[in-house]
Formats: structure tokens, C-alpha cells, sequence
């Protein structure tokens, strides 16, 4: 058996491998896509009353039921999406509502001051929240409360399954926009 050419060939593989290892390490991560997370077919049926099945439920009951009697689904096939502010005026938050089940789950943070993913959203109130009907990804841009405190804008991908917002990645954020789904 002849070993003359196996170990070179050995070398020649290891270096690819590291150079691969190492090509995947430079590369931007990839961002989340809405096609990527598909929801089921619209509901286009009655809206079912909201739930009070949580102490969350409970102490939105009055945004909640008015969201569930004049909202639609927006958001994942079947949630009825509805936000607030915060009481500060620079801040806000919200829920979705199932239209289906008539359960509301909260958002996964409360939002403060971005600059906007989308030029047109700029006359708006610097907080991103962005979804579609299509997908169960949600989008949201900010100073996200409880996740940094230290007012520096991030950029969260959030799939809604199983009733509740799984955090997918979170980017850094700035005008650069490098983070748009």
C-alpha cells in the first residue's frame, strides 16, 4: 500500500474544511424571512370574544374586547393585533388576540424610540412593529424594555407558535438598515 499521497491528501482536505469552517464564520447571518414561516389560511369568520384566562387578559380587558370587536386578522392567519402606549409617551406595547379562540397573548417587549426600517414609516412614532397576515414572524425595532436598558436600538425576529413569541435573533440596529427582513 503506498501512504506516499494520503497524507497529503489528509492536509489538503483539513485545510478545506478549516477554510470552509472559517468562510462560515465571516458570513452575515442570515435574517429571518416571512416566507420562511408560513401561517394557515386566513380566518375569515366571526371574531370569538375575548378570553379572560390571564391576570394580562384581566387588566387589558377594555383594549382587548375593543380590539376583538372592530379588529381583523393581521397577523398569522388568525390574530387580531392591538397596541398601546406605554403612559410615557415615548414608549408602546400591545397583544394579539386569537380570533379563533378568543386568547390574548402579550407582545414579547415594550418599544421606545428606533429609527424606522421603512422610509415611510418615518413621520411615525419611532417604534417598529412589523407582521403579515402570511407569516407568523414578527418584526419588532427599538429599545425593546427589559432586553438592553442600556438605549441602544435592536432588532427582534419572533416567530408566534403554539400561542406564544419564540425569539428567532436579535440584531444590533441603526440607519444602516442592514437588519430588514
Amino acid at each position: 500500500m503506498n501512504m506516499g499521497f494520503a497524507l497529503p491528501a489528509r492536509l489538503a482536505a483539513g485545510a478545506a474544511m478549516l477554510c470552509t469552517v472559517a468562510a462560515m464564520a465571516q458570513a452575515p447571518a442570515a435574517v429571518p424571512q416571512f416566507k420562511d414561516y408560513p401561517a394557515d389560511a386566513p380566518h375569515t369568520g366571526a371574531n370569538h370574544s375575548l378570553v379572560l384566562d390571564s391576570d394580562f387578559a384581566r387588566a387589558y380587558r377594555t383594549r382587548l374586547r375593543e380590539a376583538v370587536a372592530s379588529g381583523k386578522p393581521e397577523f398569522a392567519g388568525r390574530y387580531i393585533v392591538v397596541r398601546w402606549g406605554c403612559g410615557t409617551g415615548g414608549c408602546n406595547t400591545g397583544a394579539v388576540i386569537d380570533a379563533v379562540t378568543g386568547h390574548a397573548t402579550p407582545m414579547p417587549g415594550a418599544l421606545t424610540s428606533v429609527y424606522p426600517l421603512k422610509p415611510e414609516f418615518e413621520k411615525e412614532d419611532g417604534q417598529e412593529l412589523i407582521y403579515k397576515l402570511s407569516s407568523r414572524l414578527l418584526v419588532q425595532a427599538g429599545d425593546i424594555e427589559g432586553v438592553n436598558g442600556d438605549g441602544k436600538d435592536v432588532v427582534e425576529f419572533h416567530e408566534f407558535s403554539r400561542g406564544k413569541f419564540n425569539l428567532i435573533k436579535r440584531l444590533p440596529y441603526g440607519r444602516e438598515g442592514k437588519s430588514r427582513p
